[in-house]
């Protein structure tokens, strides 16, 4: 179990899905699919009450009555590009509107997202991220940023099954000379660790909807 656990309890959750680049997997529902999403986060401690869920798709998403008589938020936002846009626009005012909450952005490239998802985690927003196993792999150095504020991740097959997320491993640090050192556990910013000193908080919500 995470060690934010008990802290979690009464944490917001906005999770933003894109279905067309992690799908409904094969043989499933969509309405059970949202359940074993709140079931995994319920394993890490969030409660199912406060999780919601927006789904960005196409319009002609074969699934998107099933979302809707599921009572499941669905936005027909276009292609690839456009739902890109929509989902950081949507996250940004959702964050807004949710001091100190957690962020679930699913999508087949969360580094796209890193440098909004960093002034988040900069606020003391926890960072989940789930990708699809065929995602495209990204450089170590361009994932990088990504890593550094991900509180947990998951693969999006795993995760739609209500599975745990990926377990870290680590990794040698080589930006020094000499041998390599072992990195140690992020300091967890919103559990009283060392504040990243901000001059002013932004305003997150620039445009009303």
């Amino acid at each position: 179990m995470s060690s934010l656990t008990s802290e979690n309890a009464e944490t917001k959750v906005g999770v933003f899905w894109d279905v067309e680049e992690c799908p409904v997997p094969d043989g499933m529902e969509p309405s059970l699919v949202c359940e074993n999403i709140k079931l995994a986060l319920e394993k890490k401690g969030y409660r199912p009450c406060n999780v919601t869920i927006r789904v960005y798709g196409e319009k002609t998403n074969k699934f998107k009555d099933d979302f809707l008589l599921a009572d499941i938020m669905f936005l027909p936002a276009g292609d690839a590009r456009a739902r890109y846009m929509r989902m950081g626009d949507d996250f940004f005012c959702w964050g807004f509107d949710n001091r100190k909450s957690t962020l679930m952005v699913m999508s087949r490239d969360s580094t796209e997202f890193a440098s909004s998802l960093t002034m988040y985690k900069n606020l003391n927003f926890n960072i989940l991220v789930a990708q699809p196993e065929n995602a495209h792999k990204r450089c170590p150095d361009c994932r990088r940023p990504l890593e550094m504020i991900i509180t947990d991740e998951w693969i999006w097959e795993s995760l739609a099954a209500g599975g745990d997320p990926i377990t870290k491993t680590q990794e040698p640090d080589l930006s020094a000379e000499g041998d390599p050192i072992t990195k140690t556990q992020e300091p967890d910013l919103s559990a009283g660790g060392d504040p990243i000193t901000q001059t002013q908080e932004p305003d997150l919500c620039y445009s009303s909807h």
